[in-house]
């Protein structure tokens, strides 16, 4: 497993690429003197995507994880998001409050376009061409791969509650950022689990499945956000370490079995892909 200044690469040769851009806990220094980043540095944002990468790792397949908490700089949005308004950023690149409203920043002192861009630069840039080249690599060994986001979305507050949110929310582009045989296979492992789902429910425009998924090329995306019930059981066990220590649930084992056995019987659509200089650049 690789170190690196923005997450962790561990190589694997299985045609899954495994990303969790939400799972970082980290706060930079410079953003701890504001006492409102102690209740979020530490606090794991996508438990599920925790134990995917976990179960991930048992099976050979590549896992790309962020460092940094989401609120810090959020890795599954496209770099040019900016929030509509500089004083409640909720969903944007670095966001400026959490999702119930918490101010981040005392009030002035939000993040500066070159604080963004900095960030970006740092962060955003080298983890997305981490990801481009992992795809790539993984590409020339398999006929098909798939690069499977998984994410927080509404619940990057650590406090937010959604107990009657669809438990798993799966997001294709639409449909076109994957062969429908691949959402087939996670549906139904989602099901034999005894957990709700939701095809291009709120996913339905993700950045990581609009800007990756090829399958013509033999590049699949998928996007998932696990919330309600099946969320709350994948939380850390013991309070008093909130940022790991998430909960045993074979569930996201099977989906990656399910998704293995599926990309392994795809026929070859097209030649090696070719994403030009990265996702920003492309359409």
């Amino acid at each position: 497993m690789q170190n690196l200044p923005y997450g962790q690469i561990s190589q694997g040769d299985a045609p899954v690429l495994v990303v969790t851009p939400h799972t970082g806990t980290s706060v930079p220094a410079g953003l701890r003197v504001n006492p409102a980043w102690l209740a979020v540095e530490g606090r794991l944002a996508d438990p599920f995507g925790a134990i995917l990468r976990t179960a991930a790792l048992k099976r050979d397949m590549t896992c790309i994880s962020a460092l940094y908490h989401p609120c810090v700089i959020d890795l599954n949005v496209a770099p040019d998001s900016r929030p509509l308004s500089s004083r409640l950023n909720h969903v944007g690149l670095c966001r400026t409050h959490t999702s119930r409203g918490e101010a981040l920043y005392p009030e002035g002192q939000e993040p500066s376009e070159a604080d963004v861009n900095a960030r970006v630069e740092e962060c955003w840039k080298p983890f997305h061409a981490a990801l481009l080249k992992e795809l790539l690599r993984l590409r020339s060994l398999h006929d098909n791969v798939l690069l499977l986001v998984s994410h927080a979305s509404s619940w990057l507050s650590p406090y937010r509650e959604q107990p009657g949110a669809a438990e798993c929310n799966i997001g294709t582009n639409r449909g076109a950022a994957c062969d429908r045989r691949l959402v087939a296979a996670i549906t139904k492992s989602v099901q034999e689990s005894s957990r709700s789902w939701v095809v291009n429910g709120k996913l339905v425009d993700a950045f990581a499945a609009q800007h990756y998924g090829m399958p013509l090329n033999g590049v699949h995306a998928i996007e998932v956000e696990v919330a309600g019930r099946w969320r709350l059981d994948c939380e850390p066990r013991d309070a008093a370490f909130p940022g790991g220590g998430a909960n045993e649930d074979a569930a996201p084992g099977n989906v990656l079995d399910a998704l293995d056995a599926v990309l392994r019987t795809m026929s070859r659509n097209g030649e090696h892909a070719h994403f030009g200089s990265g996702p920003e650049g492309r359409q």
